[in-house]
């Protein structure tokens, strides 16, 4: 099989994927000289491919034939796609309820190592001013959303994630750890999360985790707006509403975990 020309400024990556999807279509294990056949590569190179996937756990080498098959970071990758696509799913009925009863947008998100990612939006009538589309990333740390994922980690998981301390976006953004922490002891306690012009200023947003039967935080649900609709009434009642639906979802996902 020829190496076709990538169309992208990064050969190493595209022939690190083509080695990934040869051993998905393979349905199981193939030596170092298969690989390098089947993808008509010099051996050299495959072997510095399956190096670094097998130390990213990508795929895995066994010791005795060293034949390689796809690792375990592939299974959960793949998993975490499914439990995505199962949690937009299930989650629409519900985030159609809310939006009807608030008149607003509503977001379901996951996290992604520091960000959340927007995987389903249910549109309101208002026009925003800051849409979040349905892919997009944002950090979590400033992000009502991204504070209600973070309320499933303890602090010791929270320093792991910000080696490097916190990004600031806008003067209200959090700037330290301890600040952070502290405001997601009080978001565990009161059951929800916000952000008040934290990452585009004149922009609130309430946000709920999503609970599953295992008590793990496996996404989170938000509504937003320009911060002089957003009064605290509103919010009040978009974090009951948010509650009633992030609690009817997370009866219908079962045990399953986190993403990440």
């Amino acid at each position: 099989m020829a190496e076709e020309t990538p169309r992208f400024a990064a050969p190493a990556v595209v022939r690190c994927l083509r080695v990934l999807e040869l051993l998905a279509d393979s349905g199981g294990s193939m030596s170092l000289t298969e690989v390098a056949d089947a993808l008509d590569l010099p051996k050299s190179s495959v072997h510095h491919i399956l190096t670094a996937l097998n130390e990213f756990g990508w795929v895995e080498r066994d010791p005795d034939t060293l034949r390689v098959t796809l690792g375990l970071r592939a299974w959960e990758v793949g998993q975490a796609y499914d439990l995505a696509q199962s949690l937009s799913q299930r989650a629409r009925t519900y985030m159609d309820q809310v939006r009807d009863k608030l008149s607003e947008t509503v977001r379901l998100a996951v996290r992604s190592g520091s960000d959340q990612v927007c995987i389903a939006k249910t549109q309101g009538p208002h026009k925003l001013v800051f849409d979040q589309r349905v892919g997009a990333r944002l950090p979590c740390h400033a992000t009502g959303l991204g504070k209600a994922l973070l309320t499933g980690l303890d602090d010791t998981e929270i320093d792991a994630l910000y080696p490097a301390g916190l990004e600031r976006f806008t003067e209200n953004t959090v700037a330290d750890l301890p600040a952070l922490k502290a405001e997601l002891a009080t978001a565990r306690e009161a059951g929800y999360a916000e952000d008040y012009g934290e990452y585009i200023l004149g922009i609130r947003c309430v946000a709920v985790p999503v609970r599953s039967r295992g008590d793990q935080v496996v996404a989170a649900l938000s509504v937003s707006g320009p911060t002089r609709q957003f009064t605290d009434a509103h919010v009040h009642e978009s974090i009951e509403a948010l509650r009633a639906a992030a609690a009817s979802l997370g009866l219908r996902l079962g045990d399953e975990t986190e993403l990440t």
